[in-house]
């Protein structure tokens, strides 16, 4: 690929990362507001940007064998232009994967659930739900301001190491830009 290529891709990379770091600052406020603020909007705000910055470097697979080939050598020439480490943070779409297919994931829990207890929007320490009616599984979104973390259905997405991520990628995208071409 070249270097104009990959500074049009890093130009649209940068966009993402611009309305993530967004996102983060809109989450901040809404916590500051305490229990009148949602975070949740900024939260999966900030969870899709990040998707969509991950698609751009780390492509999904294409039905198409064309298709797939072409976007993988993106994704590689992009990582490599910036230096991107191998497991970065910014790497996993599956917090995007529960949010955007939140009907999928709400046939799962209506079909397994043993209670058919569910909560929905919680913000603050797990513990802040007791009882035995309800398992980890039956919380469908759970924002811990505390420590940082997102979770959906028990599964745990460290919010803090995202927003690094995000903040990295921008940095590295920002330092490539400004090279003299």
């Amino acid at each position: 690929m070249d270097d104009h290529l990959i500074r049009v891709y890093l130009s649209m990379a940068k966009e993402d990362c611009e309305r993530a770091i967004a996102a983060v600052q809109a989450l901040n406020v809404a916590l500051q507001q305490g229990p009148g603020g949602d975070p949740f909007g900024p939260a999966q705000a900030l969870v899709l940007h990040a998707a969509a910055i991950s698609r751009m470097f780390w492509p999904p697979g294409s039905k198409d064998k064309h298709a797939r080939v072409r976007a993988q050598r993106r994704g590689e020439a992009l990582r490599q232009a910036i230096d991107i480490p191998q497991g970065h943070p910014v790497q996993s779409r599956a917090l995007r994967d529960h949010i955007e297919h939140f009907d999928e994931r709400l046939d799962d829990w209506a079909e397994r659930s043993r209670h058919r207890n569910i909560v929905h929007r919680l913000v603050g320490p797990r513990s802040a739900i007791g009882g035995n009616a309800i398992d980890d599984s039956d919380i469908t979104h759970h924002y811990d301001p505390e420590v940082k973390v997102y979770v959906f259905r028990g599964e745990r997405f460290d919010i803090q190491a995202l927003t690094s991520g995000v903040d990295d990628i921008y940095a590295r995208i920002n330092a490539r830009l400004a090279q003299p071409r």
